[in-house]
């Protein structure tokens, strides 16, 4: 046995942890089958240079617990390192143990009095340095390590002696700025020497400086500004801090990167550049003081969830003449539709201050150039556009934008000048590459099966869901960058079986807090200042169904704890606007194929009545699980509003709502009349059949009746719809080219309307419903929190003949494969089961489950 994977708060490294609310993890590996933990002994002890100390050891103790365990009373001195241990004794008697360093972040002291600063004359749009510079170890000290504690709003990168400290972008988070600002860790030691050194940061407008979009100003939280404590340590254990301060021991200087804006893009000129700008050598000519910035912040806390950083890089597929003639205007095709940047090689011998232009889009016009409406041009008033204005020289030259991001898949570039291929020459297409810039989420969930559409359709969620992914979960990546809460909840089930989004979706609960904090109510997007007025049923509905799914997938019993509050409120407030326990208020099943006016589209009083139902059964579980006393509140509410539905809008002599959402949603949160499911289900699939599969369900209809449908054995007529070729669909969005998730299935219908604005072609939300190729094609659902005790039935269809899934759960690599026989009627299994769970399994048509312990089993 072993243990591995083990984690603090979600994360595997940091230099910024909570000094309480603490809760370690572990997974188990063991060459036995049938394994699992009888006994855990947990420690922390705080490490120095001289001694340790340990400051919590639990002793050992009876139980299985290894997932988000929380030693009760455990609190931490901040700025201080310390190790976790953990030892385990499994059921066969052995014993293994691991370790994991982590360190605390800093409190207000420990900033040890460094103060925000800013450029002492501010010039919108502009990024600045910051620089300051000092000598480390002059007294004959070594250096025995060094540590960088700094937020710099917007975005910041930072320098030691003209080396990057990391590989951020865009970075820290975008957060309710007034009620958090999140601040990184990194152990800089490699980058500080012995003698003269210099810190310097450049920043950018990110969220909390943008200044062009969403109004005249913008949506300004404040000026660029910067707050860093820089911590040397030395060999004789005394310390060393350099920090920001307005005592002239920091100067500003404006960078040549003279525009940028997180939407719009930025100018970089050449012509501005300042030699040796983070060198302790360089000359300090034109450097100003800096002032303090005391715009009123939000409290300082480390961020724990990963950076943004280049994720992939894509590259460039074709080129062509935008018109057809060689007028200098060219359009590179990347192949795909993303989100990030570009790396452009620009042509040796340029001359000094030529003038590069790139500007971006998702889709071509009719005449062959960019079409900025999908990236939201209408909305924005800006397109996406980067100017790189040359230094000059026999080198080539290399730009790639770094304050900014992008939804694109053509870039066109003007202005370039490549004397060694001659006039009027295409220019090589590999003279740019794309970038894909995401969260650096870790993948946990994979797909495969001998169905093409399935297979296409899960690597199109997966580019579109890190395509919206960047310090929270995103609409789209180019007209709006919005935290939009519908969105994310209709997401958070694929997002948390695909990738380890632990602290990120906790971060995103904050922003959802902090928000209603700011604006007294729930919003329709979180975090920022666009909150779009009060949030609609299926959009505030996030309250509850984001931290239901992280407790149920991940056994993160805080996402609950931390805010039950405000889930209790959400109901209130639901409550409030329900007269006879109907709302019919909200946006509804959003972006149909037809749009939101087409006629077979489920009524807005189906779908918010619906959800108002789900989280009140679901508030019912939570009561019951941890013990709130409330659950008989939430059953009674939950049966009046399942009488009152079924008495508005049941047909009972039809068996049917009318609509394939409604029925569908109705089959799966089991709303439906006492003794009606089947002739419910049977109807829905009439309905379904009778229709020819022209699909008029959107990002909540399909979420309901795709796994309804997977679950009632009629997998196949939901494959039919989703891919049918007859009529919009995700078959059709996939023929014309689809490389993302577009906001409308029939996209490419409604943008020859060229009066309009077009959707977005980057938009995870019409993939709400792909979490059934876990939950049904491969059948994993948790029967406990966190999948310690876990089902696998799966729903067999026709088309799926091979499948094979893994997912990295919170104790370890599920994976589900089976195959067709050739040898005989039925599939063969293959069944993995991590140590410390137990799975059920259940194959169609089996008189009983089978209880399947830690190991690999064949079926």
């Amino acid at each position: 046995m072993k243990l591995y994977d083990l984690s603090v708060n979600g994360a595997r490294k940091t230099l910024v942890a909570p000094v309480e609310g603490l809760r370690f993890s572990w997974k188990i590996e063991s060459e036995k089958d049938n394994t699992f933990q009888v006994s855990r002994r947990i420690a922390v002890t705080r490490t120095g240079r001289d001694n340790d100390e340990v400051v919590y050891d639990s002793g050992e103790r009876e139980s299985p617990e290894s997932v988000l365990a929380s030693p009760e009373g455990l609190k931490l001195e901040p700025g201080t390192d310390y190790v976790f241990a953990v030892t385990v004794t499994d059921n066969h008697g052995d014993v293994a143990a691991a370790s994991l360093p982590f360190s605390t972040g800093l409190d207000e002291k420990g900033w040890a009095g460094a103060k925000w600063i800013r450029p002492g004359e501010h010039i919108s749009g502009w990024a600045p340095y910051l620089r300051t510079k000092f000598v480390a170890g002059s007294d004959g000290r070594k250096i025995a390590g060094a540590r960088l504690y700094a937020c710099g709003l917007g975005c910041a990168e930072y320098y030691i002696n003209g080396q990057r400290t990391d590989d951020f972008f865009v970075d820290p988070p975008a957060t309710n700025y007034e009620k958090t600002v999140l601040y990184r860790g990194t152990d800089v030691t490699a980058l500080v020497k012995e003698g003269g050194n210099a810190l310097t940061a450049m920043l950018g407008e990110g969220f909390y400086s943008q200044s062009r979009v969403w109004g005249s100003q913008g949506m300004v939280f404040g000026k660029e500004c910067l707050i860093a404590l820089l911590k040397i340590e030395y060999t004789d254990g005394s310390e060393q801090l350099v920090k920001t301060d307005v005592d002239g021991s920091w100067s500003y200087k404006y960078s040549p990167i003279s525009t940028n804006n997180i939407y719009a893009g930025e100018v970089y000129d050449c012509r501005l550049e300042i030699e040796g700008f983070a060198d302790y050598d360089s000359c300090d000519c034109g450097w100003g003081e800096v002032v303090e910035d005391e715009t009123p912040k939000g409290k300082l806390t480390g961020c724990l969830m990963p950076p943004v950083r280049i994720i992939r890089e894509i590259p460039c597929k074709s080129v062509k003449c935008a018109s057809g003639a060689s007028d200098g205007c060219w359009i590179f095709d990347l192949g795909e539709n993303f989100a990030g940047t570009y790396e452009v090689k620009i042509p040796a011998n340029s001359p000094r201050g030529a003038v590069y232009v790139f500007r971006t889009s998702e889709a071509l016009n009719k005449g062959g150039g960019l079409d900025h409406r999908s990236t939201g041009a209408f909305a924005t008033q800006c397109i996406q556009q980067d100017v790189y204005i040359a230094r000059g020289g026999p080198e080539e030259e290399i730009f790639r934008p770094r304050f900014t991001y992008h939804g694109f898949r053509y870039v066109e570039i003007t202005g370039i000048h490549d004397f060694s291929r001659g006039y009027g020459t295409m220019p090589l297409h590999t003279m740019i590459k794309g970038l894909a810039l995401s969260t650096d989420l870790r993948q946990t969930g994979r797909f495969d099966s001998d169905n093409i559409d399935l297979n296409r359709l899960h690597g199109i969620m997966q580019n579109t869901f890190r395509s919206n992914y960047h310090g929270y979960p995103e609409d789209c990546p180019a007209r709006e960058k919005c935290g939009w809460l519908g969105d994310a909840e209709v997401v958070v089930n694929w997002g948390l079986l695909n990738y380890d989004t632990l602290a990120s979706y906790e971060k995103y609960l904050n922003d959802i807090r902090t928000s209603k904090e700011v604006y007294g109510t729930w919003q329709m997007i979180a975090p920022g200042k666009r909150g779009c007025g009060e949030a609609t049923p299926l959009w505030g509905c996030a309250q509850i169904i984001i931290p239901y799914y992280m407790w149920q997938y991940y056994g993160d019993a805080s996402a609950v704890t931390d805010n039950i509050d405000l889930m209790r409120l959400w109901v209130e407030h639901e409550t409030n606007r329900a007269p006879d326990c109907i709302i019919s208020e909200g946006l509804g099943d959003w972006c149909p194929p037809g749009g939101n006016d087409a006629p077979r589209r489920m009524p807005v009083p189906h779908s918010s009545t619906l959800m108002y139902y789900e989280i009140c059964v679901k508030m019912a579980e939570i009561s019951r699980a941890f013990g709130y006393g409330d659950e008989a509140h939430y059953d009674a509410l939950a049966e009046k509003i399942r009488e009152s539905f079924n008495r508005h809008f049941y047909d009972v002599e039809k068996h049917t709502y009318g609509y394939w959402g409604t029925n569908g949603a109705a089959l799966l949160t089991g709303i439906y009349p006492e003794g009606e499911k089947k002739a419910l289900l049977e109807e829905t699939v009439r309905m379904i059949r009778d229709e020819k599969y022209a699909m008029p369900t959107g990002i909540y209809g399909n979420k309901y009746l795709v796994p309804a449908l997977m679950k009632a054995g009629y997998g196949e007529d939901a494959l039919r719809f989703l891919f049918n070729r007859f009529s919009p669909s995700f078959g059709t969005m996939m023929d014309d080219g689809g490389t993302s998730m577009w906001e409308q299935p029939d996209m490419h219908f409604v943008e020859t309307r060229e009066d309009v604005g077009v959707a977005s072609y980057d938009h995870p939300m019409e993939g709400g419903f792909m979490y059934s190729y876990y939950t049904c094609i491969a059948g994993i659902e948790p029967l406990s929190p966190g999948f310690r005790r876990f089902r696998v039935k799966p729903c067999h269809m026709r088309g799926v003949n091979r499948v094979a899934v893994q997912f990295d759960s919170p104790y370890g690599e599920i994976e589900v494969v089976y195959n067709k026989r050739d040898d005989a009627p039925g599939f063969r299994y293959t069944v993995k089961v991590p140590a410390n769970t137990q799975a059920v399994f259940e194959a169609p048509g089996a008189a009983e489950p089978m209880i399947l312990g830690s190991g690999t089993w064949v079926i």
